[in-house]
């Protein structure tokens, strides 16, 4: 396998969940601007999903990208840097996050071969 799948979910801190609304929909609004930073990331697929635990918004990602990928506080792009601004103004870090165990995938071998051919363009 060459690539990782990840599904991570912060905790907002109280009080910003309409600041975790507004970078949400930011995001959304600028999709086309935030797929062109993801091939500096080795990102193949990245979403967002929003929930809700003991009453405290939470933001959870899930992602398939490639073992190399430049970091995301390196990015020269001005949508990733309003991304960490948001990121850093809105997760409550005091709450740890919540990395769920990978246990198994379900991906047909055209994907899989996909995955593989768009890495090797990477090296």
């Amino acid at each position: 396998m060459t690539y990782r799948t990840e599904f991570m979910t912060f905790t907002v801190k109280q009080g910003m969940e309409a600041e975790a609304e507004t970078w949400m929909r930011i995001l959304t609004e600028r999709q086309a601007e935030c797929v062109q930073t993801l091939d500096r990331e080795r990102m193949h697929y990245e979403c967002i999903f929003k929930s809700y635990q003991n009453e405290r918004m939470c933001l959870s990602w899930f992602t398939v990208h490639g073992l190399s990928g430049e970091r995301l506080r390196s990015s020269p792009h001005p949508i990733d840097k309003l991304h960490l601004e948001y990121w850093d103004k809105c997760i409550d870090t005091e709450v740890p996050a919540e990395r769920l165990k990978h246990v198994v995938s379900f991906l047909p071998e055209s994907i899989q071969r996909a995955f593989e051919a768009r890495d090797a363009l990477e090296r």
